[in-house]
């Protein structure tokens, strides 16, 4: 993720894509979002997806998740 993010900081013109920065925004998601996620866990309403798909298949695992709830 550092990786990608460095390489978008030296096309996009954003001066805060520097390696520093983006390892603290990254420590600062994982703070702020594991307890979260253990949270959905806890109650069994946690449901992962692979994102590294196509879109389409992404939506259509999405989807297949969220009718389960109707």
């Amino acid at each position: 993720m550092t990786k990608r993010l460095l390489h978008r900081g030296q096309t996009s013109g954003r001066v805060d894509d520097n390696e520093e920065t983006i390892k603290q925004r990254l420590n600062t998601f994982h703070k702020q979002t594991v307890p979260v996620l253990d949270f959905f866990e806890r109650k069994q309403k946690l449901f992962e997806v692979d994102s590294e798909q196509a879109p389409d298949d992404v939506y259509k695992e999405v989807k297949q998740v969220l009718e389960q709830f109707n």
